[in-house]
């Protein structure tokens, strides 16, 4: 089945249009491009600001000419991730996409419906001439996926609307009326190498975790393979003596890493006992973990030499850095029932000739929290002799007692469907708290359809739940007369 033949057709006409450019972050101008090509096709009003941000116009249909604007919201980028044996280059080439008629998928990477649906939406919305709205601003942000940067970066003086559907979450029935405020920091941690001689050479890899996205799926207990790979050198190294040559892992701050790989070298003499220690921690972590991550793998592939390794100084550094450094779970929050409040997520890490580098993302739901991660990492960070850098610290979009939009929405959804949709606080970033902070007074509501998986080659959007929020937001628009 082709998913143009899914319903409604002219939505996924779109979304297969939009997936078959390619635009992960940092890689949005074709995507831009398309939307402002659409705008000139459709004789529509539209502006792109420095940062790659389009704003298209449309005016309201008649009898809602003079109605409050509205904001219409998406953001152009994906994560793009693909399976090992993915041919793909998602710098070139667009996706491959899969339908079974219930689910849609991407042939061995990301789907990207995080945030693809919603630009559909958005561009069916404005071609359509029989769907009642009022005067329309549909905001295209750019790179959301690496700091929300288009947001940060938005010129919202073309923008007079006060009334916002941010159409970026993932649970159907589910309204999002907060979000958590985040930073990303980059530590560096001096580490210095010295000639191998004699060694032998392994590359050990930890894979086949689930990974996902750090602030949805951050309670899952799902596993860190930067963390986990950390804890496998440390306790192979209390059996064997061991340096590193390099050591890489994740790829996305925003993302938990299921992967990470390090190459080691050891004494000659000393190989039988390095891979009786190896296999040891490989029946722990298969043991420890067979719910949570039942395909864990670790592998040990002998190399050729390699002329450089860390000294032996530097080697204990990268592991007590890899090893104590805080990662996931901060605190809960006092206040919402099983939902997390801080967290730090580990996504990336890697070793160049000077320095031993992790990329974090911190996320709050509280201001205070935030600060207090980011205070411990500086600790730890300096005890180490490391350095910091911290960029897209953006606020969290806080809880609004009154907002006659989410009004509307919950007795849309109940006139729809017979019940009251979820109202909740998530523990990840929307580009909302920095919509907030540059539109005076707006209102606000976030929501979406079903999204599985998330940021991995095993995400998937169930194609009934796009279509019973597409009838959703049109009956919305309907009502904001």
């Amino acid at each position: 089945m082709n998913v143009s033949e899914l319903k409604p057709h002219i939505v996924f006409k779109y979304f297969s249009e939009i997936c078959a450019i390619p635009h992960g972050s940092g890689n949005t101008s074709a995507l831009a491009r398309y939307c402002i090509d659409f705008a000139e096709a459709h004789g529509l009003e539209y502006c792109i600001d420095n940062a790659g941000n389009v704003i298209i116009f449309k005016e309201g249909t008649a009898g809602y000419e003079n109605s409050p604007t509205v904001i219409l919201q998406g953001h152009l980028d994906m994560v793009c991730d693909k399976t090992d044996d993915c041919p793909l280059d998602m710098e070139k080439d667009g996706l491959t996409l899969c339908t079974d008629g219930e689910y849609i998928w991407a042939d061995g990477t990301t789907l990207g419906g995080d945030d693809g649906i919603a630009l559909a939406y958005m561009l069916t919305i404005l071609s359509s001439d029989n769907i009642p709205h009022p005067p329309l601003e549909a905001l295209f942000t750019s790179d959301e996926e690496i700091g929300m940067i288009g947001a940060n970066k938005l010129d919202v003086s073309r923008l007079k609307g006060k009334r916002l559907i941010n159409i970026d979450s993932e649970e159907e029935g589910v309204l999002i009326a907060s979000c958590a405020g985040g930073v990303r920091v980059k530590c560096e941690i001096p580490i210095k190498y010295a000639e191998c001689a004699q060694m032998s050479f392994c590359r050990i890899s930890v894979g086949g975790l689930k990974g996902g996205h750090s602030g949805i799926d951050i309670n899952k207990h799902r596993k860190n393979a930067i963390k986990l790979l950390g804890r496998l050198l440390e306790y192979v190294s209390r059996r064997c003596e061991i340096n590193i040559c390099s050591l890489s892992g994740g790829g996305k701050e925003n993302s938990i890493a299921k992967s990470a790989e390090a190459e080691i070298s050891f004494a000659s003499d000393s190989k039988a006992r390095f891979y009786e220690a190896v296999n040891a921690f490989i029946t722990i972590a298969k043991n420890e973990f067979h719910h949570t991550e039942p395909d864990l793998s670790v592998t040990v592939t002998d190399i050729e030499s390699r002329k450089l390794c860390t000294e032996p100084t530097s080697t204990k550094r990268i592991i007590f850095a890899l090893m104590q450094v805080p990662d996931g779970i901060q605190t809960m929050s006092p206040d919402i029932p099983d939902m997390v409040q801080t967290s730090m997520n580990l996504g990336t890490v890697f070793t160049d000739e000077n320095n031993l580098t992790m990329k974090y993302l911190i996320r709050s739901n509280a201001a205070a929290g935030k600060q207090k991660s980011v205070e411990k990492l500086v600790s730890f960070i300096e005890y180490l002799d490391g350095g910091l850098e911290f960029t897209s610290d953006y606020p969290a979009w806080e809880y609004r007692m009154f907002s006659p939009l989410r009004d509307i929405m919950v007795n849309t959804y109940r006139e729809l469907y017979a019940q009251a949709p979820e109202v909740k606080s998530i523990h990840a970033g929307l580009e909302c708290g920095i919509l907030a902070s540059k539109i005076q007074g707006v209102d606000m509501i976030s929501f979406g359809p079903d999204l599985e998986n998330v940021h991995t080659p095993q995400e998937r959007m169930n194609a009934e739940s796009a279509e019973r929020c597409w009838n959703y937001l049109v009956k919305v628009l309907e009502k904001l007369k």
